[in-house]
């Protein structure tokens, strides 16, 4: 029962705090964590994904308004175009910044869950909490690259837990952390029914005030890493505003406006951030029935 106090009541240390993405397009704000950002403590996977933001290469995938996954192609030798008005935004945009779409990293997008903007406050605490949960089943970060093999990696990280690639279905169902029940109870409670689109990783706090809705998206890829695209919208969504604050935030969770040596600082922070959370527990005495 210690240890479900600690985790329920615990803060994320924010001196390591890796922050995400935040950029406005049109009248929308928009937060990308990008799956790459995060601290992978299997080489193996860790190394292909930054493999693929050196050669500037990268494939999408989405699921449309209709619930359908779509697979984009931008075409070339030996590969047909498959486009839609959103992937071709996304393709110019890539290209603009110098990436292709080829290679064998792939990323996918899942459809929306949609937060009123008072339920954010209470979202992004829910989901700071589940990310520390995470941190402490996973146990002691240092020792943890020792624990996990190439092999097994996505059956012992919780965040791979979750990164099923091509499965839609994400939040805090999809890892068992039911032995936390208390944990998962005031989840449930704190984000007002939005858990189905809780994620463990860490959100930073953001005035949501005069923002009328939210969108909510995981974004895995094929490497087992968890990213998220938070989309607020000043305005009533239209089609306009949702296709342009999406393909910017697609383009920039595959790597756009980022660099190699950015990525690498940033997960070096997340392991940071994860020491601290591992250390403050062990200070209170509440990991030892971890």
């Amino acid at each position: 029962m210690r240890a479900l106090a600690f985790l329920v009541a615990g803060v994320l240390p924010v001196a390591a705090l890796a922050a995400p993405a935040h950029f406005d397009v049109g009248d929308t704000h928009v937060i990308v964590v990008r799956p790459i950002d995060n601290w992978d403590p299997n080489k193996t996977t860790a190394e292909y994904s930054l493999d693929g933001l050196r050669s500037k290469n990268f494939g999408f995938q989405y699921i449309d308004a209709a619930g359908t996954k779509v697979v984009p192609s931008s075409g070339g030798l030996f590969r047909e175009k498959r486009s839609t008005p959103l992937s071709d935004e996304v393709f110019k945009i890539m290209a603009g910044s110098g990436f292709g779409n080829k290679g064998s990293h792939v990323y996918f997008v899942s459809g929306p869950v949609k937060l009123e903007p008072g339920q954010m406050a209470d979202f992004v605490r829910a989901q700071n909490q589940y990310f520390r949960a995470s941190v402490i089943k996973d146990g002691d970060p240092a020792t943890l690259a020792s624990r996990v093999t190439a092999k097994k990696a996505v059956n012992v990280l919780a965040t791979a837990a979750v990164a099923k690639f091509g499965v839609d279905k994400f939040g805090v169902d999809a890892v068992n952390l039911s032995q936390y029940s208390t944990l998962y109870s005031d989840i449930a409670k704190l984000t007002g029914g939005a858990s189905s689109a809780l994620l463990p990783l860490p959100l930073p706090e953001f005035d949501y005030a005069g923002y009328s809705e939210i969108e909510i998206r995981r974004v895995t890829d094929n490497a087992g890493h968890v990213g998220e695209i938070v989309i607020a919208y000043r305005n009533p969504k239209t089609p306009a505003s949702e296709q342009g604050a999406l393909a910017q935030a697609i383009a920039a969770a595959g790597g756009v406006g980022t660099t190699v040596e950015e990525v690498e600082t940033t997960r070096a922070k997340s392991y940071q951030q994860r020491l601290a959370i591992w250390a403050e527990c062990q200070a209170a005495t509440a990991c030892a029935q971890q």
